[in-house]
């Protein structure tokens, strides 16, 4: 689980340079004066790097508990982390070109890396152990 963690890492942070030089590439043409359009694009391409670093993190430094509820647990959070960048690169493009003060994709991203990070709290200091 952990190489998975730190490819979809890397990969989130290749989709972050990505949405990056879009941005350059496409600005101001693409919010058109509308400052919080703007705002909207930049948050987007800031939560895609905050999910990627975080799984590059996981990858790298976690810790998986053998058996019982907090292995269980610790899977269900790394499944959620691991979508957490693609949910959140979707939204990048289609969310935000639509300024839609509803986004949930992005709200759904968001949420997806944070509950992913919180279930592996329980296996800290518990690996290899009943």
């Amino acid at each position: 689980m952990r190489k998975l963690h730190l490819l979809v890492g890397l990969a989130g942070i290749a989709a972050f340079l990505g949405t990056g030089l879009y941005m350059r590439a496409h600005f101001p043409a693409a919010y058109a004066g509308n400052e919080s359009l703007r705002y909207m694009y930049r948050a987007n391409h800031i939560y895609l790097l905050l999910a990627s670093l975080v799984n590059v993190t996981l990858g790298v430094y976690l810790v998986r508990a053998e058996t019982g509820w907090r292995a269980s647990l610790g899977k269900a959070g790394s499944v959620l982390a691991l979508s957490s960048p693609a949910v959140l690169c979707y939204a990048f493009f289609a969310e935000v070109p639509s300024a839609s003060p509803e986004r949930i994709a992005t709200a759904l991203g968001v949420f997806a890396i944070a509950l992913g990070v919180v279930a592996q709290l329980p296996s800290l200091g518990r690996a290899g152990r009943p």
